[in-house]
């Protein structure tokens, strides 16, 4: 009779215990991905409504982290159908053979709140390295007791054009900057 005990006691799923190496969930609806660049001196904002990613980021422990984020390229939007047709085409993102961009953080530093993620940054099928620059604020998630909630906001600026980002006569910079300034906000959550 032992022996049934024991094994159903094997069977039993464990309860998993939370640890600094959980992954975060990212609330979607919190977050944002957003892009802006100089258009014939006007600033065009867009944003990339459709991208996941898996964090695992414990603040001590900051050498032991993993990030890794999905854009979906096809997705991307300044909310005109002409700019984001010609955005989303073979010019600029070529999202139709490219429809995925990736950035996945290789070392990340710091402490107090500020960090920064190394790491690769591909678009287009052109990899490069990036430093994302970060804050990050975790707190006890008053709305779901035994959570904590992280904020973090990043900033990078990027030059199109060493991911082939503009080309024919959009290879120039006369008409569209070389810079691209974007901005995430991430929203996540994960048990203590």
């Amino acid at each position: 009779m032992r022996f049934w005990f024991a094994l159903a006691g094997l069977l039993l799923p464990l309860p998993s215990l939370a640890g600094p190496q959980d992954v975060w969930a990212i609330d979607p609806q919190a977050s944002s991905l957003t892009f802006n660049v100089a258009q014939l001196g006007s600033i065009v904002s867009g944003r990339f409504p459709s991208w996941t990613g898996e964090i695992v980021l414990d603040p001590d422990s900051p050498a032991a982290a993993r990030i890794d984020i999905h854009i979906d390229m096809r997705q991307a939007t300044t909310n005109n159908r002409d700019v984001d047709t010609l955005m989303r085409g073979p010019s600029f993102f070529d999202a139709g053979k490219f429809p995925k961009a990736r950035f996945v953080a290789t070392s990340i530093s710091g402490s107090g709140g500020s960090y920064e993620a190394r790491g690769q940054l591909t678009i287009r099928n052109v990899t490069r390295d990036a430093a994302l620059p970060f804050t990050l604020a975790i707190t006890d998630d008053s709305a779901k007791p035994g959570q904590l909630l992280a904020s973090a906001y990043g900033r990078i600026i990027i030059k199109r054009l060493d991911y082939g980002v503009g080309q024919n006569e959009w290879a120039a910079t006369g008409q569209v900057a070389n810079e691209v300034t974007v901005d995430l906000k991430i929203v996540a959550g994960r048990a203590k």
